[in-house]
């Protein structure tokens, strides 16, 4: 029992060495062109409501999300380039793509019928969850935390495509491979999400059975 309790301590500091070590990481300022390629899918957000609520064109609606799409590959390809790779950024990287992931799914899927409602509720819900339990977690130990799976990034992939396909298939209605993508991108989107959420159950019993050892 006393081995236990060392070990359960010993995880706790080496733990909050880890926390002050990433406290520092965020005190760092920004690398400024990533994060402004990263901010432009918050925007991206407030764009893809004023079109829909003010009826605007969808051809604009898709060239929108296909930008921030691509803001999404193209903020850590600049960063790493330049050699400006940074814990904050990563922070602002996931928290601006599960805002606009969920905020375009909501939109397109109960103002436009372009996604099916059940599967944009599914969607919505895995990346909002994770959003508010890694917030909740940030918000206990007073520093920003984010853990990216390959899981993860799957999901994000494949909640992009879907949207993409789904604006598309009403955007362009003569181009049919937006048509034909959209099931399939469906199922994978659906698939994607279940094993984000399956990585991260892992990754918290990894981190209980290493604070449990």
């Amino acid at each position: 029992m006393i081995t236990d309790t060392k070990k359960g301590w010993a995880f706790l500091k080496l733990l909050n060495l880890e926390i002050q070590e990433k406290a520092q990481q965020i005190a760092d300022s920004f690398a400024i062109i990533p994060a402004a390629i990263s901010s432009l899918r918050f925007l991206g957000a407030a764009a893809v409501i004023m079109i829909i609520y003010r009826s605007m064109s969808l051809n604009l609606l898709f060239w929108v999300i296909l930008g921030c799409a691509i803001s999404d590959y193209l903020d850590g390809w600049v960063a790493r380039r330049l050699k400006k790779t940074s814990y904050p950024g990563k922070v602002m990287d996931f928290i601006a793509d599960k805002l606009f992931i969920s905020i375009t799914l909501i939109a397109v899927s109960f103002s436009l019928g372009a996604i099916d409602t059940m599967v944009a509720g599914i969607l919505v819900g895995y990346h909002l969850l994770l959003l508010f339990l890694l917030a909740a977690i940030s918000w206990s130990i007073h520093v920003p935390v984010v853990t990216i799976t390959t899981g993860e990034r799957l999901a994000i992939l494949a909640s992009y495509l879907l949207l993409i396909t789904a604006v598309g298939r009403i955007t362009f209605p003569q181009k049919h491979i937006f048509q034909s993508l959209y099931t399939p991108l469906t199922i994978i989107a659906l698939l994607s999400a279940l094993t984000g959420l399956l990585s991260y159950l892992r990754l918290l019993r990894r981190m209980l059975s290493r604070f449990l050892e």
